[in-house]
């Protein structure tokens, strides 16, 4: 005769199966229902410029590369030489490329944005300047005058 007590009293292999992925089953019920979505990543260094730069992480808007630049990578760094300027931040130059200095971007620790100084000459040296700036540079050395024609700042 059929014993259904003695069935029931010993697991077979499918029960095991059963009763060791049911807790599984369960979480990932659990996983699947939830109703948040996963967060994303907030970006390193704060909120972006108008331009669409990190001004936290370093970056600033550079017209000539029409790009998010760092200044400490992409710029020459020009060390203050005036009397009174303050020689623990630097002026920077920028240029297109190596090969296109028709205009030079000049950033300087006190101003927001640039100014463009224009290419005058180039005869073995170059010559940039605007209204205020003057920006010279003759064997890797550049500097930059100011309009009464004192030395403002210096580096290669």
């Amino acid at each position: 005769m059929f014993d259904l007590a003695a069935l029931t009293n010993q697991p077979t292999h499918m029960h095991r199966l059963f009763s060791q992925l049911l807790p599984l089953l369960f979480l990932a019920f659990l996983a699947a229902c939830t109703d948040k979505a996963p967060k994303s990543p907030e970006a390193i260094g704060g909120d972006k410029d108008t331009h669409g730069c990190l001004p936290a992480a370093g970056y600033q808007w550079s017209v000539l590369k029409n790009d998010c630049i760092r200044l400490f990578e992409s710029g020459i760094r020009l060390d203050a030489q005036a009397a009174g300027l303050d020689t623990t931040v630097s002026a920077f130059v920028v240029f297109k490329s190596a090969e296109d200095d028709a205009q030079a971007e000049l950033f300087l620790p006190t101003g927001t944005g640039s100014i463009l100084l224009k290419k005058m000459s180039d005869n073995g040296a170059g010559l940039w300047s605007d209204d205020t700036f003057s920006l010279s540079q003759w064997k890797g050395m550049y500097t930059l005058h100011g309009k009464s024609g004192v030395l403002l700042y210096q580096g290669k």
